[in-house]
């Protein structure tokens, strides 16, 4: 009898013990998915976060979409866009109310050198979109084509009987600085004194539009594509008397026939924000610049695109 009587209290020592290892087991798995997710890393999207990007008037008709397709891609994180050129970009990234800037020329040696004093840090900067610099003539103007010497000897004060006064937007947008650029001029070469200059592309239109002696310039990345209804034409540039006078067209701009160019550059500080860099590297990654294409605006390099070869001519059946 007392054989029988120590089997079920042996046996209910033994499920007792089991059930406490089991529950010490659970007790401590659980504590170490705990103290995991204690130290799990941020991510991105845990929060939303806003960066601010000045130079919208640069390119007004591609730099909503792009940043459409950015938050797209990316909806907790905002980006505020600002108006601004070339130097009021520079000077919010220096300043920091903005990240990211954009940028019609590179910042210049003593740009760098005040920001680097100020900040202690350096402007990055990265060629995103490619633009054509139009120079505009009234309607009623008999020039159909220019060369480039005859820009170069006109910003030299040279004589010109077709026009009496050029008008360019403000500088500090940078267009000019690209322009000079684009005709070999020097930083700190003078210029004509002949040179009007007004608060922005849209004034310059304005002025060549009332002044048949007058001509000006813009940028394709910022004028309006119907210039005629503002009473403006575009002429034909060469680059030299040996060359054909084209149009800034789209391919005429890509392949290098239309001779007056710029760069639309995005920059950010180097060691700035890290969303600023994560919206610039979007911008110049194939990604990125496969969006400049499609938003109808030449981007700053070829991107990839498949590739398919075949020894069967187009339209062959076999």
């Amino acid at each position: 009898m007392e054989t029988s009587r120590r089997r079920p209290t042996r046996l209910f020592i033994r499920v007792a013990f089991y059930v406490l290892v089991m529950a010490v087991v659970f007790i401590i798995r659980g504590q170490q998915v705990q103290r995991g997710v204690g130290f799990r890393l941020s991510n991105e999207s845990d929060t939303v976060t806003t960066i601010t990007l000045v130079g919208r008037e640069l390119a007004p008709s591609v730099i909503p979409r792009l940043v459409s397709n950015y938050h797209r891609d990316y909806p907790r994180l905002h980006v505020i866009v600002e108006d601004g050129g070339t130097a009021r970009a520079l000077e919010a990234i220096a300043n920091r109310p903005a990240t990211v800037g954009l940028l019609y020329r590179p910042p210049t040696r003593s740009e760098q050198a005040k920001i680097r004093s100020a900040v202690n840090d350096s402007v990055l900067y990265f060629p995103v979109a490619l633009g054509g610099i139009v120079v505009l003539v009234n309607p009623v103007s008999a020039v159909d084509s220019l060369v480039l010497d005859d820009l170069r000897g006109f910003l030299r004060d040279d004589a010109d009987a077709r026009f009496d006064h050029f008008y360019a937007p403000d500088p500090n947008q940078g267009l000019w600085d690209a322009f000079r650029a684009g005709l070999g001029f020097s930083e700190n070469e003078e210029t004509s004194p002949r040179v009007t200059f007004l608060k922005d592309e849209s004034a310059v239109v304005q002025a060549v539009a009332a002044d048949p002696r007058g001509f000006g310039i813009g940028s394709t990345l910022s004028l309006p594509d119907s210039l005629a209804d503002r009473g403006v034409r575009v002429v034909k540039i060469s680059r030299d008397a040996g060359s054909a006078a084209v149009r800034p067209g789209y391919e005429q701009i890509g392949y290098g026939e239309y001779p007056l160019f710029h760069y639309l550059y995005v920059a950010c500080l180097a060691k700035g924000s890290v969303r600023a860099a994560m919206f610039v590297t979007q911008l110049t990654s194939d990604r990125g610049q496969r969006q400049i294409e499609r938003a109808g605006v030449l981007p700053a390099r070829q991107t990839a695109r498949p590739i398919v070869l075949t020894r069967h001519p187009v339209g062959s059946s076999h």
